[in-house]
């Protein structure tokens, strides 16, 4: 397959994580392709479905305003980013996203896979980080279906985009 070449909605993209086995993550195509076939092509990963929204991901900017004496607009340098936090909303199903509460803060580093897709089959783009399973917070509602929110927390740069 190969990196999706076309506009379209992400609707098929899919959220995945597998204990981190001391995996390097890839840096390239080839390396991925190791990647993917040592690690099974991450089968027997854990997929986090009845996925609502998936928040924005990469390598965000911080830029840091400096002041200067004497100037009337200050100015702007590149600071260190900080790793974001991702929070993603989830029709909230118990017997599905049990096994999934129970990592809450167990101490024990994931590798993620964030696969961007258009459409069932055909190209993607896969995305890996480390990170833990900081939070999972149940929102009933009673006039649609019930929520959850998972936050991850991450460990480190994004690597990719990659094609299986």
């Amino acid at each position: 397959m190969a990196l999706i070449s076309n506009i379209g909605a992400g609707i098929f993209t899919t959220l995945k994580f597998k204990a981190d086995s001391n995996y390097t993550l890839p840096t390239n195509d080839t390396t991925h392709q190791t990647f993917i076939s040592v690690s099974g092509d991450f089968n027997g990963a854990t997929e986090v479905t009845n996925i609502r929204e998936f928040p924005s991901f990469g390598k965000p900017a911080n830029i840091v305003n400096v002041p200067q004496y004497g100037q009337a607009v200050s100015s702007q340098i590149q600071g260190q980013s900080d790793a974001p936090t991702m929070e993603f909303t989830m029709n909230y199903v118990p017997g599905l996203h049990s096994a999934i509460q129970a990592l809450v803060q167990d101490g024990l580093t994931y590798v993620f896979q964030l696969d961007v897709k258009n459409a069932e089959t055909g190209d993607n783009a896969a995305f890996y980080v480390k990170g833990q399973i900081a939070s999972f917070e149940i929102s009933p509602n009673l006039t649609d279906s019930n929520q959850a929110t998972l936050t991850m927390s991450t460990q480190g740069d994004y690597v990719g985009p990659f094609a299986d």
